[in-house]
């Protein structure tokens, strides 16, 4: 039979190292094709890459095109790539998320630093390097937004070694560090030489893959028709059903008689909740271990956990799930499941509900206003960025203790150590996706209203969407004294609307869209206030000053997180 190209086969496939590959991206000589999506991962799927890399585990086949002079299709560098003007000779069809942040990740470039902790990895009573199962890989490698206000510095090279912790783009210059950290934590000669040589040690074993780690690489050729190349990229990824923990689980436990597909379908038909907003059967299993082991770790939930303390938490875990929806629902203003900021937030409060229902009415008020104070601390706190998992098991443990100790030692992190800065707050862009949605759920909590029927928005069933108070052209026209503010993406500048609202204000200035009706004036401005928003001919919104517009509602908002956290905000917006 003949074949459809002019060569055979069709592909070749070979491994490549994560160096070349890099060395080839910042070369130029392998490239994206002009017609590929922005970069687009959040740093947590980056973390999640190096553990995968660093444990040596399968991360995926890349697809690339090879391309000669017959054949030159629209190309663009890698995000981060700069200083080259090299045509390149292979284009990366499937791949360029994971190429991407691997890329700037090993160079320290982008937005988002990458670091390791070193001790995770180190049993120092011992004087050894832990297994790969021992290490917590969560806790062990982090990102660090560069341009974000924090409470540390991890590119402070005092704090780095204070703290045993150093950049990933530093992997394969790490000789001289190893032996200044020994030597800060080991007065004694021959203590820190042994040191030294068990954290080169520790670079040969966990931090060579980050050089020498190898993706099968798929290679198109060049004489690959156009359309078969369209049709292989359309359909990347269509195929093929995740193996997931809970899949894992119920074969696990089926001979010892736990039908986790009946517990599963039995939580779905008796709590209506947990289907509406999507939870998954592996929370509610995080959840379970938590309870019976003070951890949401994958490797303790597949590993540890077991038929006894499933069919003995399994109950109060879908129980507590169902309750903290909603509790979330009708006291916090997350009204569907595209509102809630974190997933993994659930995970610890549905442990915990089970024994504040358990409460008499006055404990259980004071127990609820608590939890409360935990959720919003932490939604502001952003604190669920960043290994999520070992937050969760942290955060139930403090849990347990605050609100059902009698004299608590100890408090959650994120209300412990709550440091929001208002300047903060007004120049974070609406990509920050959980501070965004806390933002627009506390609003519905405080009563924010529908632009149509002027109703609460927790009172109706539209879907919700947002839009631009200033549109992005008219902020680009305009003058600023401040140019940081510069910026039509601010959480300051989204308003809440259902999606019939957004159709009719589309890309106007809302202040248009409020003075369209003039018998509806009273009600337009009623529903603007309700979002914060001064609706006067004085304010920032009517006056069409960008700056203004910003800052009354900036101080408006502090006040309602205030309210929410318990907690008291840093000033110092002008």
């Amino acid at each position: 039979m003949s074949s459809m190209f002019k060569e055979d086969p069709v592909f070749k496939a070979l491994p490549e190292s994560t160096g070349s590959l890099v060395m080839a991206i910042k070369k130029g000589t392998l490239a994206l094709p002009n017609f590929q999506r922005d970069f687009v991962w959040e740093p947590k799927r980056t973390v999640e890459l190096l553990k995968s890399i660093i444990s040596r585990y399968p991360a995926g086949t890349l697809l690339t095109w090879t391309q000669n002079d017959d054949v030159s299709f629209g190309y663009r560098y890698f995000d981060g790539v700069s200083g080259t003007d090299r045509r390149p000779n292979r284009l990366v069809l499937d791949g360029q998320q994971r190429l991407t942040s691997m890329y700037q990740a090993l160079t320290g470039s982008g937005g988002h630093k990458f670091f390791i902790r070193v001790w995770p990895f180190i049993d120092r009573e011992a004087g050894i390097l832990r297994s790969l199962d021992e290490v917590e890989l969560d806790d062990a490698i982090f990102a660090h937004d560069s341009r974000a206000r924090s409470r540390f510095n991890p590119n402070d090279t005092e704090w780095q070694i204070e703290n045993a912790t150093f950049p990933v783009s530093e992997y394969d210059r790490l000789r001289p560090w190893f032996k200044k950290l020994a030597r800060s934590v080991e007065a004694d000669n021959q203590a820190a030489d042994d040191l030294e040589e068990l954290l080169n040690q520790f670079r040969d074993s966990y931090l060579q893959p980050l050089e020498s780690y190898s993706f099968p690489v798929v290679d198109l050729p060049a004489s690959t028709p156009l359309v078969a190349v369209c049709n292989i990229f359309e359909t990347l990824n269509r195929s093929g059903k995740e193996l997931t923990p809970f899949d894992l689980l119920t074969a696990k436990f089926y001979p010892l008689n736990v039908r986790m597909r009946d517990l599963w379908d039995a939580a779905l038909s008796r709590y209506p909740l947990i289907s509406e907003y999507g939870v998954d059967a592996y929370s509610l299993l995080q959840a379970v271990s938590l309870r019976a082991r003070g951890s949401a770790q994958r490797a303790d939930v597949l590993n540890k956990l077991t038929a006894h303390e499933v069919n003995r938490h399994w109950e109060s875990a879908v129980a507590g799930m169902s309750d903290t929806l909603d509790y979330l629902k009708s006291q916090c203003g997350a009204v569907s499941s595209a509102w809630i900021p974190y997933g993994m937030i659930l995970v610890p409060m549905a442990a915990v509900f089970a024994e504040i229902s358990d409460l008499r009415s006055k404990a259980k008020a004071d127990a609820l206003e608590k939890l409360g104070h935990f959720y919003w601390c932490s939604v502001f706190s952003e604190n669920y960025d960043q290994g999520a998992n070992s937050q969760a098991g942290a955060d139930y443990r403090a849990l347990r203790d605050w609100l059902f100790a009698e004299n608590p030692e100890r408090v959650p992190e994120a209300v412990e150590n709550f440091n929001l800065v208002d300047a903060d707050l007004l120049l974070a862009r609406a990509n920050r996706k959980a501070l965004f949605r806390g933002v627009m759920t506390l609003l519905i909590h405080a009563g924010a209203k529908d632009f149509e029927s002027a109703q609460a928005i927790s009172s109706i069933s539209a879907t919700l969407d947002h839009v631009r108070a200033f549109p992005t052209k008219f902020i680009q026209e305009s003058t600023f004294r401040e140019g940081e503010l510069r910026d039509p993406d601010l959480i300051m500048n989204r308003v809440l609307v259902n999606k019939e609202s957004k159709r009719a204000i589309r890309d106007r200035h809302i202040a248009e869209y409020a003075k369209e009706d003039p018998d509806s004036q009273k009600k337009l401005s009623e529903v603007l206030e309700s979002h914060l928003i001064e609706a006067g001919e004085g304010g920032g919104l009517m006056k069409r000053e960008y700056e203004t517009f910003l800052r009354e509602r900036l101080s408006l908002l502090v006040d309602l997180i205030e309210d929410a956290t318990g907690q008291s905000i840093v000033y110092e917006a002008e």
